[in-house]
C-alpha cells in the first residue's frame, strides 16, 4: 500500500463534519502528593475539578492560565492519555469510558497530540522518516516498504523538505522538529489536534511560523485544535473560543473576541494586562493589573471562591460561596459573584 492510498483509506474511516464533536462533562483528576505509614494517600491535589468543555469541527478552543492551573492535565484527559476520576468524555457520540480497548484504539486515531518539547517527543535513534510514518505502520495503514513515500508526503504538508526524512532529530532546528511532530500527528488524519504549549520551547520568530502553520492547516483541512498555553497573546491569535483556568476550574469562557475585549473575571483582566502591546505610547498608558499575594496551596484550597485571596474586588460572601459558571449571553460565561447578586461588574 502506498502512502497516498493509506491516507485515502483513513479518510474513509473519518466521521462526517457534522459528527465531529468532543464533549467533556464534569471532569475530575486527582493526584496523591503525600502518603502515610502504610502507603495510603492522605493528601491529594485536584488538578482538574469539575470541568466542562466542548470542541466542534473546524474550531480552535484555547485554554489559558498560569502554571499549575490544570491546563496540561485537562489536555491529557481530553486526548485520552489519562482517565478521569470522575466525569465523562464523549467523542463523536461515543462515551469513551464505556469502550473496550480495541474500540478505544480505533477512536483514538481521530485525535492526536503535539507536546511542548519537540526534541523530547522524538526518538533520537530513529530517522525523521521513521518517526513521521510510524503511526501508519502501527495502525497497519502502510507497509514498511511504503513508509518513505508516506513520510515525504507528510513532511511536504508541513512545509519541510522531503529530504529531511533521512536525517535524525539532532540534525534539525527546534522549529523543524516541531513541524516533524505536527506531521506525525497528522499522519492518521485526525479531526482534533491537542497542542500543549506547542511554541513555548521555541524562539519568537519560530513561534510565529508554527502558529501560522497550524492556522493554515485548519483553513485547508477543517482541523479542530485544543490549544493549551500560558500566553494569552498566542491563544488570541488562533482561538475562536477561550477558556481561562485557575486552580483546576474554568473561571471564564466564551468567544475569544468577547473575552479579550470585555473580560468579566478579575483573573482574566490580570492575565490580559500582562500581554504587551506593540504600540509604545499605548503600552506606557495602560494600567497594569497586579495580583496581590500568592496562589493558594492546591492541596489546601480556601473556602468559597478560590481566587478571593488575590482579588481586589473580594467581598465577605466570597469566603462562603463557591461561584459557578453563569451565562452572560452570547455564550460568554463567568464564575464570579461580581456578576450575581453581590457587588458590581468587574
Amino acid at each position: 500500500m502506498t502512502g497516498s492510498a493509506s491516507i485515502d483509506a483513513i479518510a474513509k474511516d473519518q466521521p462526517s463534519a457534522a459528527a465531529r464533536e468532543l464533549r467533556a462533562h464534569g471532569l475530575v483528576r486527582t493526584y496523591p502528593i503525600g502518603r502515610g505509614a502504610f502507603g495510603r494517600a492522605h493528601t491529594a491535589v485536584r488538578a482538574v475539578d469539575g470541568v466542562d468543555l466542548e470542541i466542534t469541527a473546524g474550531v480552535t478552543v484555547g485554554v489559558v492560565g498560569e502554571s499549575g492551573s490544570g491546563k496540561s492535565t485537562l489536555g491529557r484527559l481530553v486526548s485520552l492519555l489519562e482517565r478521569p476520576d470522575a466525569g465523562r468524555i464523549v467523542l463523536d457520540g461515543r462515551d469513551t469510558g464505556r469502550l473496550h480497548r480495541a474500540e478505544l484504539q480505533e477512536l483514538r486515531r481521530r485525535l492526536q497530540v503535539v507536546f511542548q518539547d519537540p526534541f523530547g517527543s522524538l526518538d533520537p535513534t530513529k530517522s525523521i522518516g521513521h518517526a513521521v510514518a510510524e503511526p501508519l505502520l502501527v495502525h497497519r495503514r502502510v507497509r514498511r516498504s511504503g513508509m518513505a513515500t508516506a513520510a515525504e508526503e507528510l513532511l511536504t504538508t508541513v512545509g519541510l523538505d522531503p529530504g529531511l526524512a533521512r536525517r535524525y532529530p539532532e540534525q534539525l532546528s527546534g522549529g523543524q522538529r516541531q513541524r516533524v511532530c505536527i506531521a506525525r500527528a497528522l499522519a492518521l488524519e485526525p479531526w482534533l489536534l491537542v497542542a500543549d504549549e506547542p511554541t513555548s520551547a521555541l524562539d519568537l520568530s519560530t513561534r510565529s511560523e508554527i502558529l501560522n502553520l497550524l492556522l493554515s492547516l485548519q483553513q485547508d483541512t477543517g482541523l479542530s485544535i485544543l490549544l493549551i498555553s500560558h500566553d494569552f497573546a498566542t491563544v488570541q491569535h488562533l482561538a475562536h473560543r477561550v477558556a481561562v483556568m485557575y486552580l483546576g476550574r474554568i473561571v471564564e469562557e466564551g468567544p475569544t473576541h468577547d473575552v479579550v475585549t470585555n473580560p468579566q473575571h478579575p483573573y482574566t483582566s490580570a492575565l490580559l494586562s500582562a500581554v504587551p502591546v506593540a504600540d509604545p505610547p499605548r503600552q506606557r498608558a495602560r494600567q497594569r493589573v497586579v495580583l496581590r499575594g500568592e496562589a493558594p496551596n492546591p492541596a489546601r484550597l480556601p473556602s468559597g471562591c478560590r481566587f478571593r485571596g488575590r482579588c481586589r474586588f473580594a467581598v465577605a460572601e466570597c469566603a462562603t460561596t463557591d461561584p459557578q459558571l453563569t451565562d452572560l449571553g452570547s455564550g460568554h460565561r463567568v464564575a464570579c459573584l461580581l456578576h450575581g447578586a453581590v457587588g458590581p461588574a468587574a
